[in-house]
């Protein structure tokens, strides 16, 4: 399926107003978050200033009750002069306190205007926050909406299998969408498939990929037998170049794609592999060979060297293995990463245990979590696994 000028447009459109809504959404986030924890200390510290103020004036209030309950020594043994002095200073403290409780009730006043106040606060946080839950559904219903067109341009596994004798896609997106994509095209007896990771993850990675089937698709129009795998990538990389107007000026974002592409023959089985910074790896029984790729990116970059055919000698039942790099470099708990090593290791060991497809998807989904355990994903995941016939 071929996206037309206006397809891209409103996919640009609908990607924009997401990441302006995503965007949106957390900012006020952590404004209603910062809002919350300072009132919270303010009115903790004001209570906490209360409570102390009112103990001291109930211990004063009760020293001078005790003092007036004091039973009244005869006449005859005090004189005029000491109950003078006695009444005196009970008037005195009584001033004393009638001028204490009347602070206390003046703060009691501003304590209480200090929580409707908080109250009214809260409230409005509340709103806010349940403003932006709601912002939240929207943008991730958005995004699911996404998820669906972005399923829907890619070849799904069924119509895969009509090329293969087995296929698997390990595809395990960070986000919700995905910046790695995988894809495929067959015209007579001739198979172009391939695995790309896109710039950044997400919806700019999502939006990136869906450039890049747009771009296969048509490129394969003018598809003929003499074209190469080297020539689909560079043809992909003038395009990418072209679309996204890049200069290679130095503060310029280098966006573009990492890519493996194959084209396979299966009339004559023959196949050629041609890569930029992905390779691809051929497994027969217990033994890999690496097809290694061009250091390049399909976009712009400070020197750009031309892409390279690879011949591969190929025969039924044998797995070809392409892929992005985020399974290769997902961190460990103890903070390593799984690296190429590894991955190959895995590769032949699950290639001698199983030719099954799904089988083997299963492993390397076992592999990952055992690896990663806690650890958050760091990048889309995805690796193709195609079985010849």
């Amino acid at each position: 399926m071929t996206l037309n000028t206006l397809d891209i447009l409103l996919i640009i459109i609908a990607v924009a107003a997401i990441a302006a809504a995503a965007y949106m959404f957390f900012w006020r986030r952590t404004l209603l978050l910062r809002a919350s924890r300072r009132f919270d200390r303010k009115y903790s510290a004001m209570l906490r200033e209360a409570d102390s103020e009112i103990e001291r004036l109930n211990i004063i209030n009760y020293e001078l009750k005790n003092k007036s309950d004091e039973p009244k020594t005869s006449t005859n043994a005090i004189s005029v002069p000491n109950q003078l002095f006695d009444l005196e200073k009970i008037a005195a403290e009584q001033k004393k306190l009638e001028a204490q409780q009347q602070e206390l009730a003046d703060r009691n006043k501003q304590l209480w205007d200090m929580s409707v106040s908080i109250e009214k606060e809260r409230q409005h946080i509340q709103l806010l926050k349940n403003e932006i839950e709601e912002q939240h559904r929207a943008v991730t219903s958005s995004i699911k909406y996404a998820k669906l067109i972005q399923d829907a341009v890619l070849p799904s596994e069924e119509i895969l299998k009509e090329s293969f004798m087995d296929v698997f896609l390990f595809w395990k997106p960070r986000d919700i969408v995905s910046g790695d994509f995988y894809w495929m095209k067959r015209i007579g007896d001739t198979v172009i498939f391939t695995v790309a990771d896109c710039t950044g993850h997400g919806v700019p990675g999502a939006f990136m990929s869906m450039l890049g089937v747009s771009f296969l698709n048509e490129i394969c129009v003018d598809f003929n037998s003499e074209t190469s795998p080297a020539q689909v990538l560079e043809e992909m990389r003038r395009k990418v170049i072209s679309t996204l107007k890049q200069t290679n000026a130095p503060a310029e974002q280098k966006d573009g794609m990492d890519m493996g592409l194959c084209i396979l023959n299966t009339k004559t089985m023959k196949m050629q592999f041609a890569g930029a910074n992905n390779g691809m790896y051929h497994v027969r029984g217990s033994e890999l060979t690496e097809y290694k790729p061009v250091r390049n990116p399909i976009g712009i970059y400070l020197k750009m060297r031309p892409f390279e055919n690879r011949d591969v000698d190929i025969q039924r039942g044998d797995y070809v293995y392409m892929f992005s790099d985020g399974y290769s470099d997902q961190f460990s708990y103890d903070n390593q990463k799984y690296t190429t090593r590894r991955l190959k290791d895995l590769l032949v060991n699950i290639n001698s245990k199983t030719k099954s497809a799904s089988e083997q998807a299963s492993l390397l989904d076992t592999a990952l979590n055992l690896w990663k355990g806690d650890y958050e994903q760091l990048d889309d995941i995805l690796i193709g696994g195609y079985q010849i016939k």
